[in-house]
């Protein structure tokens, strides 16, 4: 059995802190909420059986446009289909390194998604929608499972039965625990003052978070790094200007910044997503500059140039490899303040009207004061997904710097 490598006896030893078990488990659990939201709340049935046989409505619901109209969803979307298949890949590549098997299920869900802007196959436009309107009569159990004794159908809906964005009449501002009289089925947080049920778009709110925190934040650390390795490697006059430019950049206030940006281009989901990126890369150049200067005196950077490495294979093959530890570090809490700026934005009006955001339920708090459950919710989710990914960044800064405390 061969010897474990730094990096995985360094994750390892993450491991057997609790808060960083902890932080994983809370982390793992939003993601899967985000992924699997459509199975969770949605008006499509998850399972039909009617004289034409068994179908799976939702399967078809994922990959309509009217339904899922940005890109963010038809990835999370293909990510819950292929997450199966990533568990059996993930055990028949037991020889691969982590990063290997990362990088295979990102090349396969690219693929997917690539195949599926394609437009070979007639999509779906309705959706199957508005399945109590079609059956009034049916009514709901406590094990979601339906029957229409005329028709003889089956039917299992999900466990939430509206849709994120779908308003319902006589549902402005209803408490927790109010029953929907066009569905039968109860809102378990309330719905907001546009109708909408707010655990549906709690869940689909995830996405939103998740998705600008990852983005941004990858946005950020490409931007960082490559400037950052650049200037520590290079060194003289060009660290001199690259520095300056960086130091300008953190002489601006990064949210006030993000304010104008997004109030003279629009509030579009990706607009806020690539300010937030191109405004927070000035921390991760630093950091990776002064990770670069440390390095750039070793004996093995002296032997690479003695042997006529060029200055980029240097850099980026020799070099960057070992500044991943506090880069890794750094992007779990730079996805925790992707998170809350976006939220921020929303909570002040300024974010994408079009898509559920946890800031937009805030808004709507503060908006209604009377109405706890707008703040609480959401509040309380953005407090734990924070929580989480700090307490992740902690447990891997413990273990990755030998001059933490334990």
């Amino acid at each position: 059995m061969s010897e474990a490598s730094p990096a995985q006896r360094a994750l390892a030893a993450a491991w057997r802190h609790s808060w960083f078990r902890l932080g994983c488990a809370m982390l793992g659990l939003f993601v899967l909420l985000a992924v699997y939201a459509p199975f969770l709340a949605n008006e499509a049935a998850i399972v039909w059986w009617d004289a034409g046989g068994i179908s799976l409505p939702v399967i078809a619901d994922l990959f309509n446009r009217n339904t899922f109209g940005k890109q963010h969803e038809l990835l999370f979307n293909l990510f819950a289909l292929l997450l199966p298949v990533y568990v059996l890949l993930w055990r028949m590549l037991p020889g691969r390194t982590i990063g290997r098997r990362i990088s295979v299920c990102a090349l396969i869900l690219l693929a997917c998604w690539a195949v599926v802007q394609v437009p070979l196959l007639p999509r779906p436009s309705g959706g199957y929608q508005a399945l109590w309107a079609e059956r009034p009569t049916t009514q709901r159990t406590s094990t979601t499972v339906h029957r229409d004794a005329g028709a003889a159908r089956w039917c299992l809906l999900a466990p939430i039965p509206h849709r994120w964005d779908a308003t319902y009449p006589s549902a402005v501002l209803k408490p927790p625990g109010w029953t929907n009289p066009a569905t039968g089925a109860k809102t378990w947080l309330g719905t907001d003052p546009a109708g909408h049920d707010v655990m549906a778009r709690m869940l689909f709110g995830s996405r939103i978070s998740l998705t600008i925190g990852f983005i941004a934040t990858g946005i950020a650390l490409l931007i960082g790094t490559f400037i950052g390795a650049i200037s520590g490697f290079a060194g003289g006059w060009i660290d001199l200007v690259l520095q300056r430019l960086v130091e300008i950049m953190m002489c601006f206030p990064t949210f006030l910044l993000i304010l104008a940006v997004v109030a003279m281009t629009g509030r579009d989901i990706f607009v806020i997503t690539l300010v937030i990126g191109l405004t927070s890369w000035a921390g991760i150049a630093r950091l990776v500059r002064g990770e670069f200067l440390a390095q750039s005196v070793r004996d093995y950077v002296t032997a690479g140039r003695s042997l006529g490495l060029s200055s980029g294979r240097l850099m980026f093959m020799h070099v960057l490899p070992n500044t991943m530890a506090p880069l890794l570090i750094t992007a779990t809490f730079g996805i925790a303040g992707a998170i809350l700026g976006e939220s921020g934005l929303s909570f002040l009006g300024l974010g994408d009207p079009r898509v559920a955001s946890w800031g937009q339920l805030l808004n709507h708090g503060r908006e209604n004061p009377a109405f706890a459950w707008l703040i609480y919710a959401p509040g309380f989710a953005i407090f734990v997904l924070v929580l989480a990914l700090n307490a992740v960044g902690e447990g891997l800064r413990q273990a990755f710097d030998p001059k933490a405390a334990p």
